[in-house]
């Protein structure tokens, strides 16, 4: 990899491939667009922006690209999570064996450091803007220190704008934006605070705003753990965001039910869709997860329907596979979604990544199953449960995931959720082109299937968008993300062979 004119360095980004893919990543979906995956992770461009300007930058995404192994960097930075660490060691190894210098960063490299030093030149620990520069000018003098960790966490008021220029946006759907850092909460299986610390630090809206506005598209995912924790803040933002014209989604505790007057700002400025983290309908398994903050029982009905009324889908996000739970939590889990009228349902089992609490607990307990870090992607047992053993565990999981995404099952969903005519507020245009693209894919699947539900379905949708009870563009993502979430189901089980003798090594060892 040579020089571009006026550089001096050549650097490459990289994000390694999962070997394993859960549904919720919906990498079906983005293929129906005619991309190879919804977006890529933040950490790249972000990154890339920080970098010095006599640095000639790449960036790749192995899901979208293949990397580039004609090209020998003079730097090579990489992205790790559990999933990706193998990858990440077999990329750094390489890298390293061509004489690139290769420095890791990312959650697992974070947590695992001396395991990740095995594979890398250097780890940056935490947040990169404090210690990356320092890391390059290092590199520079041939002073790389193994370890870059300053210990403390940046401010965080203002940050460049990723270096979208750099990625192959005709391969993504969306990009991701983060506007706050840091989570108050201490729940036993999250890294959040490990990584980000518990005092929330967010960025100047005027910042915010003018990234918004140099993204390369319309479509944005808030990547921030809880969007509306701090509840002025977000009432800000949502009023200075209004005007752009985008549709988005975020992450936010079902909390934000109470505020009406932020649910409807949030609709006005474009949300059409929260995760929100449901995990457990255990009250006990909340506790032990130290998800005290979550509402209990009745209630949820009441936050859902306040939700569902501002034309907001929630993306309800569940765990099984806490000590306290029963196979029976799987069935409850099912039937709750079917009365709420919740169709996007993420189901997983749980898993301790490494630096979590839980994980610690867990390792000291020797009940974390000696399972390759890549399976650790929601729906493969990795840990011993005390009374489900992890092949009746993931049996479970597999029968609930395909009911819940079955064509019968979402047909009843959106009878529930549709006919009230809530969900009526379209979303930012698509092009003329992909318009027909997405319509051949809707009459194939489920005009000419030879399944009656799916027939139904698409009766049900298009009645609806006629009679201006929905949005034609509401309705036809609907129909596609649960056409790509039941394909990659049918995936899991074409695989399911596969699948059990891993988990059977992983009890054996």
């Amino acid at each position: 990899m040579s020089s571009a004119p006026g550089k001096s360095h050549t650097l490459l980004l990289l994000s390694p491939r999962q070997q394993f893919v859960n549904y919720p990543a919906q990498v079906h979906l983005a293929r129906m667009f005619g991309k190879r995956k919804l977006m890529i992770p933040l950490a790249l461009p972000t990154v890339a922006a920080l970098t010095p300007d006599h640095y000639d930058i790449r960036i790749c995404d192995e899901e979208i690209e293949s990397v580039p192994r004609n090209l020998c960097p003079d730097v090579v930075g990489i992205t790790t999570l559990a999933a990706t660490s193998q990858r990440a060691f077999e990329l750094g190894d390489w890298y390293r064996a061509r004489g690139s210098k290769v420095v890791f960063g990312g959650p697992f490299a974070s947590n695992m450091v001396q395991e990740s030093l095995k594979h890398c030149d250097s780890v940056v620990v935490g947040e990169g803007e404090e210690k990356w520069e320092e890391c390059l000018r290092d590199f520079e003098s041939g002073n790389l220190k193994p370890v870059y960790s300053s210990g403390t966490y940046t401010p965080y008021r203002r940050q460049k704008p990723p270096r979208w220029d750099l990625v192959r946006m005709d391969r993504i759907f969306q990009v991701g934006i983060q506007v706050s850092r840091g989570c108050p909460y201490h729940c036993d299986f999250c890294l959040v605070p490990k990584q980000s610390g518990n005092r929330v630090r967010a960025r100047e809206i005027r910042n915010v705003e003018e990234e918004i506005r140099a993204a390369p598209v319309k479509y944005l995912f808030f990547v921030d753990d809880n969007l509306t924790i701090q509840k002025q803040y977000a009432q800000e933002l949502m009023e200075a965001i209004k005007p752009l014209g985008i549709s988005w989604g975020c992450m936010c505790s079902i909390d934000v039910a109470r505020d009406e007057e932020l649910l409807q700002a949030m609709a006005q400025a474009g949300c059409f869709n929260i995760l929100i983290g449901f995990e457990s309908l255990n009250p006990e398994s909340l506790d032990a997860a130290g998800k005290h903050h979550n509402l209990r029982g009745a209630i949820y009905e009441d936050a859902i329907r306040r939700i569902h009324a501002h034309g907001i889908h929630i993306n309800a996000s569940f765990v099984v596979g806490f000590d306290h739970d029963t196979p029976e939590e799987f069935d409850r889990i099912c039937d709750f979604t079917l009365k709420q009228s919740l169709p996007y349902v993420n189901l997983h089992l749980l898993h301790a990544p490494p630096g979590s609490d839980m994980y610690e607990r867990y390792r000291e307990e020797d009940r974390l199953l000696h399972c390759n870090p890549q399976l650790g992607v929601g729906h493969f047992p990795m840990l011993r449960h005390p009374t489900m053993s992890p092949l009746e565990l993931f049996a479970r999981y597999m029968e609930s995931v395909t009911w819940l995404y079955s064509f019968e099952t979402i047909l009843q969903k959106a009878k529930g959720l549709f006919t009230d005519g809530t969900f009526i507020r379209p979303g930012s245009g698509i092009s003329l082109l992909m318009r027909f693209r997405l319509l051949f894919v809707i009459l194939k699947e489920f005009l000419f299937s030879r399944d009656r539900h799916r027939r139904e379905l698409l009766f049900l949708i298009l009645t609806l968008i006629r009679k201006h009870r929905l949005a034609a563009d509401r309705g036809i993502a609907f129909l596609l993300v649960m056409l790509g979430n039941h394909r990659h189901i049918s995936d899991h089980r074409n695989r399911h062979a596969q699948y059990l003798e891993l988990i059977q090594k992983s009890c054996r060892a």
